[in-house]
């Protein structure tokens, strides 16, 4: 049983990275593509004076991207802010019981955030945006793509608690800002 656990928890852990690699590639080309289109609108309206009707939208929709794109790297990698102050004076292992509590409520919120995310979708299916003749879906479709790939994250994340719980003198978490 074990065994499986450990292949799960690797099997998840090489498709996490990818995941989490090729999100933060991909937003890098999104931040590049905002800062250009930024510059331009801000050449454009003050040296040609002729700004761009589009450019503030689009350059939000991509920083919502951005931030969704890299998200399950921060959450795998623990990128996101966090007090450790509080917990330090405790013993490593009621840390791993409180990291795995807290995981889990993480994995529940992931999954409501998700299911919500869905109707968030559909409802921009209707909807198009205010410069462009694009359904605002096209700009919320990153977010149950984001979710989904957080809730991953957050089942090899248990599955190494578990496994480290489990097992005396091995930890199976991922290092903290090694990715």
């Amino acid at each position: 049983m074990r065994q499986f656990f450990e292949n799960t928890a690797s099997l998840l852990g090489r498709l996490n990275a990818v995941i989490a690699k090729t999100g933060c590639n991909i937003a890098a080309l999104l931040l590049a593509t905002m800062v250009t289109i930024v510059l331009a609108q801000v050449f454009y309206r003050y040296v040609l004076n002729d700004a761009f009707g589009w450019s503030e939208e689009i350059a939000k929709a991509m920083m919502v991207w951005v931030t969704f794109l890299v998200s399950p790297w921060a959450y795998r990698y623990g990128a996101f802010v966090s007090v450790d102050m509080f917990i330090e004076p405790f013993s490593e292992r009621f840390r791993l019981w409180l990291g795995l509590i807290i995981h889990a409520l993480v994995l529940w919120a992931l999954y409501v955030f998700f299911i919500e995310s869905i109707d968030f979708w559909q409802r921009g299916r209707a909807t198009f945006a205010a410069t462009l003749p694009i359904k605002l879906s096209w700009f919320y479709s990153i977010v149950p793509g984001a979710f989904a790939a957080m809730f991953l994250v957050a089942v090899e994340t248990i599955i190494r608690y578990l496994l480290t719980l489990t097992t005396t003198g091995k930890s199976y978490l991922v290092n903290e800002g090694s990715g």
